[in-house]
């Protein structure tokens, strides 16, 4: 009997051994996995990313964006077309045997002929093809600065919305801050019998509003700051704090339109087209023109090989074909370019009009919000001394603090759409820096 209890006392400690160690085992594998997720979590926390400014972050857009790297290899392309029309023909040779007999002898029929015949382009095709292909190189550096130009918009609307979070954030955490107040004034009243269950709980309902607001804002801000780094072309960035200034100059109409008639790169770049597409034109013309190849040529004849040498010229007879469809299709082509060229007049036009007309109406909206701002302000200070002292309903207070928090978040997207029409107006005007 005591050898069986020893057996199982001995079983029993074994086993609580290895169930200890085990434990003691997944405790570590526990605090292991915590250690890493607080390490990542840190790693993609907003507070983590290093503050950049508007200026360095427009360094990093203009190095780093993927989308602009991609287009800028339009200009690679383009160059490689401009180097392809610079150069010349290439010249054929060839060589020729005939007259041999069965047995490979010579006889008096053996020719052995080597010719060399070289192309050359008559009525100034490589000329005009070398203009055509340069003015498209042109043009496609334009475009590529044009396509900056339209990126610029998404960097600003992004940078803003940012700035926005933030300054959203900031209020959101004042309004839970100045909240716990309320509720600290609330419960004295509860305890104290002046305020009944039903309205302390209302109040503690609105708190939990008030903290859900703060979080949908954080991941609103994390998303932002996620699309931020991407067109930065990655990296852990965010506006650095106190970019906040309120100027904002006078544009006049006139000027900025005649400013977008002499920097818009999409109209510049048109311009460039349009030459393109008329040297193309005077090409398609010149191909009428027949090409002559010169050929030479050394031969030797007969059983003794005696030598020979001889020239030649030849030609196409432009009977049928005189490049009359690629003729037609310059011709469209060019006229197509020009028309475009109108419509991106009017278009630009259209552009700086509606730009600084967005751009007035918003400080006009927030010259509305800034004179009303302080009037907000005291009817929220003035709501909550009088439900410290009972001069209000818990109802009332809720509603006050609701028309608070909505003015406050309007004048704050006022603020940044204000400050976004502004650089808004200077893209439309072609201004990339």
């Amino acid at each position: 009997m005591k050898r069986v209890l020893r057996k199982s006392y001995t079983t029993i400690k074994v086993k609580y051994s290895i169930g200890f160690s085990i434990l003691i085992k997944r405790a570590w594998i526990v605090l292991f996995m915590s250690i890493f997720m607080v390490l990542s979590l840190s790693l993609t926390d907003p507070v983590q990313c290093q503050e950049i400014s508007l200026e360095k972050a427009l360094e990093h857009f203009y190095t780093n964006n993927y989308d602009i790297i991609i287009n800028r290899y339009e200009i690679d392309k383009s160059y490689g077309d401009y180097i392809a029309a610079k150069i010349i023909p290439n010249p054929s040779v060839s060589v020729n045997y005939t007259g041999y007999n069965a047995g490979l002898n010579k006889t008096d029929d053996t020719q052995q002929i080597f010719r060399i015949d070289q192309l050359l382009e008559i009525g100034g095709k490589r000329g005009y093809r070398i203009k055509t292909a340069n003015e498209a190189l042109e043009a496609m550096k334009l475009t590529h600065k044009d396509t900056i130009r339209n990126l610029l918009s998404g960097f600003y609307s992004t940078y803003y919305n940012l700035i926005l979070d933030e300054l959203i954030i900031e209020f959101a955490t004042e309004e839970v801050k100045r909240f716990d107040q309320i509720l600290n004034i609330a419960e004295k009243r509860h305890n104290a019998g002046f305020l009944s269950l039903i309205d302390y709980t209302k109040l503690k309902l609105a708190k939990i509003e008030l903290e859900n607001n703060l979080t949908t804002v954080h991941t609103q801000y994390k998303n932002d700051l996620a699309t931020f780094n991407l067109l930065l072309g990655g990296g852990t960035f965010r506006p650095a704090k106190g970019l906040i200034k309120e100027e904002f100059p006078e544009y006049s109409e006139d000027a900025l339109i005649e400013k977008a008639y002499a920097t818009r790169f999409d109209l510049l770049s048109l311009e460039r087209q349009a030459k393109s597409a008329e040297f193309g034109q005077k090409l398609a013309r010149a191909q009428r023109i027949p090409d002559i190849t010169l050929g030479a040529q050394a031969e030797r004849l007969g059983q003794n090989l005696d030598r020979g040498r001889g020239i030649g010229v030849s030609m196409s007879i432009p009977l049928f074909y005189r490049n009359q469809g690629e003729i037609l299709k310059k011709d469209a082509e060019f006229k197509q370019t020009k028309t475009q060229l109108n419509k991106v007049k009017q278009q630009i036009l259209t552009d700086v009009k509606q730009a600084l007309n967005n751009y007035v109406a918003g400080l006009a909206m927030l010259d509305i919000y800034r004179k009303k701002k302080n009037e907000i302000g005291d009817l929220l200070e003035r709501s909550e001394k009088a439900f410290s002292i009972g001069g209000i309903t818990v109802l009332d207070l809720i509603d006050t603090r609701k028309t608070y928090r909505d003015f406050f978040t309007k004048f704050n997207h006022a603020l940044t759409q204000a400050m976004l029409n502004k650089e808004l107006v200077k893209i439309s005007t072609g201004e990339i820096k």
